[in-house]
């Protein structure tokens, strides 16, 4: 491997990377936003996994008792709770929703024992579905009406007709419609609609938008005797936001889930091809409005969806909403999709891996083959691809939620991603379809500096808890790293301490590799010593303390075997200075031990064991 250089030249490149941002990590608020934005999404956030209570407005009948119980992977992601909708069929194209019986959606929780739903006996069609992902939804729903419409105005393939949701938003219900775009069923349009939607219904907490509650299986009677709060249960706080309008926050600054590689992986094209992009279109631009905010604004997003209703034969739900038919689903979008366990709209594909969950039997492939389903086509040249192709496809949609530098897909960037990307630094080229391609960050074809001054910015191990990341500190900070593989060497193998000499502050350590190794290095690390100041450093072949001043004792036995006096601090008051082990020896034991003097004291270190040689 080649010998990593440090100096400030990572200053600079972290400094000129701001022109191709790194993509926020799923959770995470949108880039760009201002203070004040930020505030708001964090505080959205708070209220986002806040569990409501009785005396607060929950229930009296409910599913879940706050949004993150549902919307969990990550918090405002998609989660695996699913819901129960039901109704009855008469088996000639009609469908009651059996509102009097508290249709369609059954809520699972209440207050009290006496309001708990049950589906109705009158109905015969039930179906589950899955929580969906609230990520980049301010982003999607700033996609221009326009343009989802086209979409289903000139269908890409004759194989697909995909139809507009046209909808009220809660907000507004004497204004004009909108194409819907969230939900199942593309049944809601704004991200202000979906939050008043989700309070009433799935938590039992009335708003201004929806300012009446649910009344258990439909019994008014019991509704009058349990909802004991009055309506609607959302209101202002001192700055006269409501709690619909605090979680739309969140749910509007939540920020894109990563793709990586961006884009030149060979399984999109096999993924267009074969006909999936038909209905998974991947790339959109929101509306260049001045009223949106910046970071919302003009902005290029790639959810893999066209936000319209397709037919999925019996592979569908049966249960219409608004004006989507029972056979109708939205397209399902694609971005984040590596995480998400379970899948399908009712969550029916769950477990395994990713690969498993798309082509094992009963799988994703399969279901979109079903009989009727508009998808039938495409699902069916997919089957027809080599094994190889699929797996290509596959890896693609492995690559949708997928951090930069996460070489294992934990979602964590920690040194088991670091030690892939040191092995990747010596190699290449590369192209987006292999594995060390997550590192590319600037895809120009190979690991290198510019990739790791990136990396630095967003690495995540601070081993020594100093609120800096190892890998900015190894780069930027003067962290020590004799042994140049990018950790810390005070957190890698450090040779054993004796114990302080007495009661002054100098502190010496000796980590990084074991030097009984071959090739190995560690770094010799003395701080809190005065300033500029002469260090001398005693080694000895054991230990046998014994006090040399009236406070301070002196560890290694003598006769010395060196006194080494060449050396002085910094004006930290620090010195560091490389160690080399390994070697044709045997295995040595030697104590070392340092002291500075500031002109009127002489401050002794702890002392250490320090084993070399052996190989």
């Amino acid at each position: 491997m080649r010998s990593f250089e440090f100096s400030l030249l990572f200053s600079s490149l972290a400094a000129s990377l701001c022109a191709q941002s790194l993509q926020p990590q799923m959770g995470a608020p949108l880039a760009g936003l201002t203070t004040t934005q930020l505030q708001q999404f964090e505080t959205g956030k708070a209220d986002f996994n806040t569990a409501l209570s009785a005396p607060n407005g929950l229930g009296p009948i409910f599913n879940q008792v706050s949004c993150a119980n549902c919307h969990n992977n990550p918090i405002g992601g998609a989660g695996s709770t699913k819901v129960t909708r039901f109704g009855f069929d008469d088996g000639k194209g009609g469908f009651d929703p059996l509102d009097a019986l508290g249709g369609t959606l059954l809520q699972v929780g209440a207050i009290d024992p006496a309001c708990q739903e049950i589906v109705p006996a009158a109905a015969n069609i039930t179906a589950f579905r899955l929580t969906p992902s609230a990520l980049g939804f301010g982003l999607i729903e700033a996609i221009d009406d326009a343009d989802i419409v086209a979409n289903a105005t000139v269908p890409p393939s004759v194989n697909v007709s995909g139809r507009v949701h046209w909808v009220t938003p809660l907000e507004t219900p004497t204004g004009p419609l909108r194409a819907g775009r969230f939900g199942w069923k593309s049944q809601i349009a704004t991200v202000l609609s979906f939050s008043g939607d989700a309070s009433q219904n799935e938590m039992g907490f009335t708003n201004r938008l929806l300012p009446f509650e649910n009344a258990p299986n439909g019994n008014a009677a019991l509704l009058a005797t349990w909802d004991t709060v009055a309506d609607p249960e959302d209101g202002p706080d001192g700055n006269g936001l409501d709690f619909i309008d605090r979680i739309t926050h969140f749910q509007r600054y939540l920020a894109a889930p990563p793709q990586t590689p961006r884009s030149g992986m060979s399984g999109e094209v096999i993924f267009d091809a074969v006909g999936c992009a038909d209905c998974h279109v991947s790339t959109w631009t929101t509306r260049n409005d001045p009223a949106l905010e910046a970071s919302i604004r003009n902005q290029t997003i790639k959810p893999y969806s066209d936000f319209l209703l397709h037919d999925m034969g019996i592979a569908a739900d049966f249960i219409p909403t608004g004006d989507a038919a029972g056979g109708e689903l939205r397209t399902p979008l694609l971005w984040g999709v590596r995480t998400r366990d379970a899948m399908w709209h009712d969550g029916r594909v769950v477990g395994g891996t990713l690969q498993t969950r798309m082509l094992g039997a009963g799988g994703i492939i399969e279901l979109h083959a079903a009989l009727g389903s508009e998808a039938r086509p495409s699902a069916l040249a997919f089957q027809a691809l080599s094994g190889a192709d699929q797996l290509k496809v596959v890896a693609f949609l492995d690559s949708l939620g997928r951090r930069e530098f996460d070489a294992n897909g934990d979602n964590v960037l920690d040194a088991t991603d670091l030690a892939a990307f040191r092995v990747a630094y010596a190699g290449g080229p590369y192209t987006a379809d292999d594995a060390e391609a997550v590192f590319d960050f600037d895809q120009d074809g190979d690991v290198d500096d510019d990739d790791l001054a990136a990396f630095a910015t967003v690495y995540e191990g601070d081993c020594d808890g100093d609120q800096v990341n190892d890998l900015d500190q190894v780069l930027n900070h003067g962290g020590d790293d004799a042994n140049q593989n990018l950790l810390l060497d005070s957190c890698e193998f450090c040779q054993v301490d004796l114990g302080f000499a007495g009661g002054g502050a100098l502190r010496l350590d000796i980590c990084g590799d074991d030097l009984t190794t071959a090739d190995s290095r560690a770094s010799f690390q003395l701080v809190d010593g005065p300033p500029n100041s002469m260090v001398l450093v005693a080694i000895g072949a054991s230990s046998s303390p014994y006090l040399i001043t009236p406070t301070e004792y002196l560890v290694p036995t003598e006769p010395l075997v060196a006194l080494v006096t060449f050396f002085t601090t910094d004006a930290l008051g620090e010195l560091h200075l490389p160690l080399w082990g390994g070697g044709n020896l045997p295995t040595l034991f030697w104590v070392f031990q340092a002291a500075t003097f500031d002109g009127v004291n002489w401050d002794l270190s702890n002392a250490l064991e320090v084993e070399v040689g052996g190989f």
